[in-house]
């Protein structure tokens, strides 16, 4: 559309008149902003401290800073907080971390966009303190009570399954389980403690002893030989009627008659007199309890006479002593000084002496008797060979060839040191591969080493140590036509030898060395029992094996042989040996 020139002047003057009008609003504006302490936007933002951990229950704060672009901090600037995890930790609207339960979490600040985080760990709650409940406590002893300890943080609350350490600083007094059950043992005083996260919590403990209300001895009444001794059974009792315990405690014995006993300070009652008297106990403690016992001695009398020996063999022609026990009415041994009469219904079996001594004479079974004022005992045996004390074999030690034979002798001693030879032997090896031996001592060696060669009787053994000497080998035999073998590149095949001895026996288990000239052709091996030679073809071409027996200190035995190989290529594809 076309304007006129006075127009358009009018439309320029009022478009000036506006911007003018709108800078100056604009710098109202912005004097008003200033007035108002406009912040600049946050480029950056820190958070303090940089990871945080707490345990349950405790609180922490953590401060961000903002900061402009400038690296300058921001005054004043408004940062929100907020947890990854509140079901662990919740921060405020101030920064301010609380400790909800153990993990962990991150608490984030945020300002214009920009944030930052700090990772928190919350611990189970530590104890500030334990207290122990009943902190004092008497106790009598065998009673037992169970303590309780609680644990509370450092804002005296309650911890909720708190684990405790409990110890006694005396367990021979009162001990404690790891329960808090504490159980009274012997007078005295005890702290038990209760220990959570290193804080102890203690209670102190008072153990005295149980009153006693009542005794009783057992036997009441018993009767004993003179110079005999009868222990009471001291039993104690409570003021309930309890059995309590008289371990510690002074008791006083007394004997009403010590002509006829007296007693020690343990209750032992020894007799000296026949007669009659009454054993008297009291604790010390309580002079007006009381409890006793009759004993009556008598003079003894023999009743029982009893062979002490009552099983067992007799060797022939070995004396042995037999004694016996003479008993009164009260079951008692009489005192030394009667008369024991030793005889026996078999003479021409065994023969007794006055003292008891009996003596086998020939084979058979025989009856002991004792008898002393007109009471007897008796007891049958049985009359055996003297058993055998030794088996040697000579020589001790002998050396054989292989192959080769050995006769062992072996002397056999009984236990009076005389030679017998009515007694089975049985001949025995150590290594039946080695050497075997005959039920009369003779030893055939069949490999080279050590034996030990035993015989044995009666449980006794006597050994020869046999040393087989290995059979030198002479010459190795190659079972090939014109000592030569073919064998296809890539494939081992074998071929047969055979170890001859001076004299043409064979010979086995040696160690045979196998080298090849060209081992980039051919190589081979023996097998340990020296029958068989494998052979690996490599390459195309001929090769000569020597084949060589080598003894035990390294050194070539007996003549080599030379085996001309020839490897040729294979027709066909390649079977491998197994």
């Amino acid at each position: 559309m076309r304007v006129s020139a006075p127009i358009a002047n009018i439309r320029a003057t009022l478009t000036a008149t506006l911007r003018a009008t709108t800078t100056t609003l604009a710098l109202i504006g912005m004097a008003g902003c200033l007035d108002l302490k406009t912040t600049a936007d946050a480029c950056s933002i820190s958070v303090a401290p940089a990871t945080l951990t707490l345990p349950v229950n405790s609180t922490s704060s953590i401060v961000g800073t903002a900061f402009d672009c400038s690296g300058n901090s921001i005054r004043n600037k408004k940062i929100s907080y907020s947890s990854s995890n509140t079901a662990v930790a919740t921060v405020t609207t101030e920064g301010n971390v609380i400790a909800v339960s153990v993990g962990g979490a991150s608490v984030s600040v945020v300002a214009d966009g920009k944030s930052a985080s700090v990772p928190v760990t919350v611990t189970p709650e530590v104890a500030a303190t334990v207290i122990i409940n009943p902190s004092v406590l008497t106790l009598r002893r065998t009673n037992t009570r169970d303590l309780v300890a609680t644990a509370r943080n450092s804002q005296n609350t309650i911890i909720a399954n708190s684990t405790f350490r409990w110890s006694s600083s005396n367990s021979s007094i009162l001990s404690v389980d790891q329960s808090g059950k504490v159980t009274a043992i012997a007078p005295g005083s005890v702290v038990v403690t209760a220990t959570a996260d290193q804080t102890v919590g203690s209670a102190s403990i008072i153990v005295t002893d149980i009153p006693i209300g009542s005794c009783t001895l057992s036997p009441a009444s018993s009767k004993v030989t003179v110079s005999q001794s009868v222990q009471p059974t001291l039993v104690v009792r409570d003021t309930a009627n309890n059995v309590i315990s008289s371990q510690g405690r002074p008791i006083v014995w007394t004997s009403s008659n010590e002509i006829v006993a007296t007693v020690s300070n343990t209750g032992l009652a020894t007799t000296r007199k026949a007669g009659t008297t009454t054993i008297t106990a009291s604790p010390a403690e309580n002079a007006q309890v009381t409890c006793n016992a009759s004993i009556q001695a008598v003079d003894p009398r023999i009743v029982q006479v009893v062979i002490q020996q009552r099983t067992g063999s007799l060797r022939l022609g070995i004396p042995r002593g037999f004694s016996a026990a003479l008993l009164d009415s009260t079951n008692s041994q009489v005192p030394a000084g009667r008369i024991t009469t030793w005889s026996t219904n078999t003479p021409t079996v065994i023969g007794i002496t006055s003292a008891g001594i009996v003596t086998g004479l020939s084979l058979g079974t025989a009856r002991v008797i004792a008898t002393a004022e007109g009471v007897a005992d008796t007891v049958q045996l049985s009359v055996t060979n003297v058993p055998v004390a030794t088996v040697t074999l000579s020589p001790v030690q002998i050396s054989v060839q292989e192959g080769a034979t050995t006769q062992l002798r072996a002397v056999v001693t009984d236990s009076t040191g005389r030679e017998v030879s009515d007694r089975p032997l049985e001949w025995l090896t150590s290594d039946p591969t080695k050497a075997t031996v005959s039920s009369t001592g003779l030893v055939t060696a069949i490999a080279a080493g050590t034996v030990n060669i035993g015989a044995t009787t009666e449980a006794r053994l006597g050994q020869s140590t046999v040393i087989i000497q290995q059979t030198p080998v002479d010459t190795i035999v190659a079972n090939l036509s014109n000592a030569s073998f073919t064998v296809t590149r890539g494939v081992t095949s074998a071929f047969a030898i055979t170890l001859l001895d001076s004299r043409g026996n064979t010979l086995r288990t040696r160690n045979v060395v196998v080298s090849s000239d060209t081992p980039g052709v051919s190589l081979g091996a023996a097998n340990t029992q020296s029958t068989l030679v494998s052979v690996s073809g490599i390459t195309l071409g001929e090769t000569m094996l020597t084949l060589q027996v080598v003894n035990g200190n390294n050194q070539n035995e007996g003549k080599a042989t030379r085996v001309r190989v020839t490897v040729i290529a294979p027709v066909g594809p390649v079977v491998r040996a197994p």
